[in-house]
């Protein structure tokens, strides 16, 4: 899950967040340094949560399997808190762990006082301890980057999603309140984009496994693999014994390419410096158990693939950005079969 999307689904599940926690957060907006100050405490508490749990990922190495699973279980948590803001399902609240009411007190207590800015920078800390479900799968995810510094980039991208409307939490808290229509389109918009985003990091923790691929290598042979491959592809050239390849990687783009079964294969894959971000400079194939980091240049990756036709996945260490490795029988009739496909498409332009 990127930085992008990690604050995007902050922005659309601060939703939930008012609606949950909406009196804590007016409460803490009895004056408008005391909003700084509260949510200072949650940039604090926040960042520091992501830092340990990256770090915590850190210790053990992290598998294309530990991030898929992150990814699976995560994408399945933002859904099911799309489905409780829709109100469907109720026992899916039961996934978030009840607060001790000592420590609600605390935060109420915190954020109603008036005798100074501390209490709403306690309440902001305190927040980090709130049973809430965007923030427990954000923590997840934070597990899954494998380092405290990505892990708290990752956490104060989410805090930032939420800030535009935590930030007016008083007024949008007591004009959702205020208007039953307007709030019900509001939660439902939100509940809609947060069931799409989860499904969305569900699928990205699907490929790390490969199984799209081997589910759609059901239906694959020669002739279909030439018939709907895309235009981007890149066909291997067979040299007696083995076969080699080239693509061209770009900053969210990857890009198919066909090889003949059992044969090693030479994949040169070029990048430019300016195309390698954190997403695109590492390469996963999870069938072959190949885990690649790109450079600038041309970087070079040996493989022989399975001795049947099908679909390999390969995609970004994060399946942010994936594509697929065919593999046919024969590389000369899918050759032929799109020189045909061609011919016809130019005969039937002529007409």
């Amino acid at each position: 899950m990127s930085s992008m999307a990690i604050f995007v689904f902050g922005l659309v599940s601060s939703i939930h967040c008012l609606a949950m926690c909406g009196g804590i957060f007016a409460a803490s907006q009895a004056r408008r340094s005391r909003v700084l100050y509260y949510n200072a405490g949650r940039l604090v508490s926040y960042a520091a949560a992501g830092a340990a749990a990256g770090a915590l990922g850190s210790l053990a190495s992290v598998s294309d399997g530990l991030r898929a699973l992150v990814a699976i279980v995560g994408g399945l948590l933002v859904a099911a808190i799309g489905f409780t803001m829709l109100g469907l399902f109720p026992a899916l609240r039961r996934l978030s762990p009840t607060l001790p009411k000592s420590v609600l007190g605390q935060i109420l207590r915190s954020a109603g006082n008036d005798s100074g800015n501390s209490g709403g920078f306690i309440a902001g800390l305190l927040t980090a301890l709130l049973p809430c479900a965007p923030l427990q799968t954000m923590l997840l995810v934070a597990v899954a980057r494998g380092s405290a510094w990505k892990g708290a980039v990752a956490m104060l991208a989410f805090i930032a999603g939420t800030l535009p409307a935590l930030i007016g939490a008083g007024a949008a808290y007591s004009k959702l309140a205020g208007n039953a229509r307007l709030s019900r389109l509001v939660t439902k918009t939100a509940a809609v984009l947060v069931i799409a985003m989860g499904a969305a990091m569900a699928f990205r923790g699907l490929v790390l496994t490969g199984l799209p691929a081997r589910a759609a290598s059901l239906f694959s042979f020669d002739a279909q693999i030439a018939r709907e491959l895309p235009r981007d592809a890149s066909i291997a050239q067979v040299d007696g014994n083995a076969q080699r390849v080239d693509t061209r990687i770009e900053a969210m783009a990857f890009h198919p390419i066909v090889v003949q079964r059992g044969l090693p294969v030479a994949w040169t894959i070029s990048a430019r410096a300016v195309d390698l971000n954190e997403h695109s400079s590492t390469l996963s194939i999870p069938d072959l158990g190949i885990k690649m980091r790109l450079k600038a240049g041309d970087t070079l990756i040996e493989f022989t693939p399975p001795d049947r036709s099908g679909e390999l996945e390969y995609c970004s260490w994060c399946a942010m950005i994936s594509s697929r490795v065919y593999v046919v029988d024969d590389l000369s009739k899918v050759r032929a079969d799109i020189g045909n496909r061609m011919a016809r498409s130019e005969k039937d332009a002529a007409r």
